[in-house]
This record gives C-alpha cells, structure tokens and sequence, in this order.
C-alpha cells in the first residue's frame, strides 16, 4: 500500500468567518469543506449560502 502525506492533518477545519449568528448575534466559524457555519455561542448552523444572502439582504437596507 502506497503511503502519503496529508498536508491537512495538523490544519483546524474551522475558520472564524466575519459574519455574525442569524439567531443570536454570536460569532460564526465556518467549515469550509462542508459549506456551513456554526456558531461559537448558540451553536446553530447555518448553510454558508443562507449567511451570505442574510448579510447582503441587510447591508441592501
């Protein structure tokens, strides 16, 4: 069997994402793989997508 490296081992899937929880408020961290976000106080999850439209529907008002 072939052995291989996988450069993303020591790597945090996790990054803090600059849009604020659609229900709390709280700070969001994304999941990049996986195309969601989770939020470090009320833990929901939110699609990406939904928290993309969210932040420009209200910076649109």
């Amino acid at each position: 069997m072939a052995e291989f490296e996988n450069p993303y081992v020591d790597e945090d899937p996790f990054v803090r994402a600059h849009f604020d929880c659609l229900n709390c408020g709280g700070k969001l961290w994304e999941y990049a793989i996986q195309r969601q976000m989770v939020c470090e106080d009320c833990l929901d999850v939110f699609p990406s997508e939904e928290v993309f439209e969210a932040s420009v529907e209200s910076a649109a008002n």
